[in-house]
């Protein structure tokens, strides 16, 4: 796991977990082609929802994963790559990707999972229902 020591160029955020995460990371890498794509790897058909890879396209020592949450239709299903940076909570690899997994239900919008940890979506909506209250 990534250990980082407490400086002030990276900031503590909260005692809780804080999770960062990238978005549309399904190429490969170009000064590795022996790296395969998410998209390349299985089927034509979609991966299952709660798939976890976390070997072969993730950083040997580093601590990251993909999770691919929801069952969307045939060949747009999205897998997220999360990065765990600073773990103060001392989880472990397989329980921090169920949990991640689990917030993945917690979307009130929707019966089923989503593709994102539903703390994310809420991030987007707030400032969309602030923008339609407050306009200039």
């Amino acid at each position: 796991m990534l250990m980082l020591g407490q400086t002030t160029s990276i900031p503590v955020v909260s005692k809780v977990l804080t999770i960062i995460l990238g978005m549309g990371a399904l190429f490969g890498f170009l000064e590795q082609s022996d790296v395969p794509s998410i998209a390349a790897m299985g089927s034509p058909d979609n991966v299952l929802h709660g798939t976890v890879i976390d070997n072969k396209v993730c950083h040997p020592k580093n601590s990251d994963f993909y999770l691919g949450t929801h069952a969307g239709m045939i060949g747009i299903t999205r897998q997220t790559h999360y990065h765990v940076l600073l773990d103060q909570a001392g989880f472990l690899a397989d329980d921090l990707q169920e949990f991640v997994h689990f917030l993945s239900y917690m979307y009130h919008r929707s019966t089923t999972a989503i593709f994102v940890v539903a703390p994310i979506c809420y991030t987007h909506l707030a400032p969309s229902q602030l923008g339609a209250i407050y306009e200039d």
